[in-house]
């Protein structure tokens, strides 16, 4: 019994002894590692193999002719791969098998423009596009309605600056709203009720002060109520400046449908 317990110990021993190894080894790559990171692009390119550096030549030759670009560059493109792909050497993956691709195809994919996430996209651009789709909802709204409304007295509500002022007030709320309720960071989020109604009471007391103020008379001069054909133009034009900024910015999602933050 006291020979079969030894041998278990000095075999559970072992393996300590074992796993202690590894995990040394591991440590010591992972150093390693943090110090190819550290070193310069041209401490780098002297640790790339024969087979790395002919890869690296191969790839800056093809961004020149792919890309249209200097070799100047092309060679901090290149500068920017160097540390993965020694790092990658030091674990026996040459850069062919790192890419998994061809230089000439590798170059490509570095050209090719990379589809912009929606965690890509901060909030005063969210807010920009919500504000401007609101804008041109209200916009056009009271100026379809205006169309069939024979009626022409002056009404503050649907003055300019009211409209604008509403429009943009509702973009920005529903841009933080859509923050609140879609995941982000890929944790789910529970909507966040309390939050939500309060900041609810809160726009509406602001909106009906607003819409209370701009309802004086000496207000009038600076909130004119607008033929309707005008409103129509408005919201176009305030539509077709959001289609060019969603362009220009490659916005994702919409405040009716807002894109997952988490990808």
């Amino acid at each position: 019994m006291a020979e079969k317990k030894t041998e278990k110990q000095t075999e559970q021993a072992n393996i300590d002894i074992n796993k202690q190894q590894k995990l040394k080894e591991k440590v010591i790559n992972q150093n390693k590692d943090d110090e190819v990171k550290q070193m310069t692009p041209a401490e780098l390119r002297k640790q790339l193999s024969n087979k790395n550096s002919d890869y690296v030549f191969r790839l800056q030759k093809e961004l020149e002719a792919q890309g249209k670009m200097s070799s100047e560059d092309a060679q901090k493109r290149i500068d920017a791969l160097l540390s993965d792909l020694v790092v990658a050497q030091r674990h026996g993956q040459p850069a062919s098998t790192y890419y998994n691709m061809s230089p000439k195809l590798k170059a490509a994919d570095m050209l090719k423009p990379k589809k912009r996430k929606a965690s890509d996209i901060p909030f005063w651009q969210y807010a920009t596009d919500n504000a401007m789709f609101y804008t041109a909802l209200f916009f056009g709204l009271f100026g379809l309605v205006g169309l069939f409304q024979k009626n022409e007295k002056y009404n503050p509500q649907t003055g300019v600056l009211t409209l604008l002022v509403i429009g943009v007030t509702l973009g920005v709320f529903m841009t933080k709203y859509n923050d609140w309720v879609v995941p982000s960071t890929g944790k789910t989020k529970k909507i966040p009720w309390s939050k939500f109604i309060w900041s609810s009471i809160l726009l509406m007391v602001v909106l009906f002060l607003f819409l209370y103020i701009v309802s004086i008379p000496a207000f009038r001069i600076i909130n004119p109520a607008l033929p309707a054909i005008y409103n129509l133009i408005i919201a176009a034009a305030v539509y077709g400046i959001r289609w060019l900024f969603r362009k220009h910015y490659q916005i994702i999602g919409s405040a009716f449908a807002p894109a997952d933050r988490s990808k």
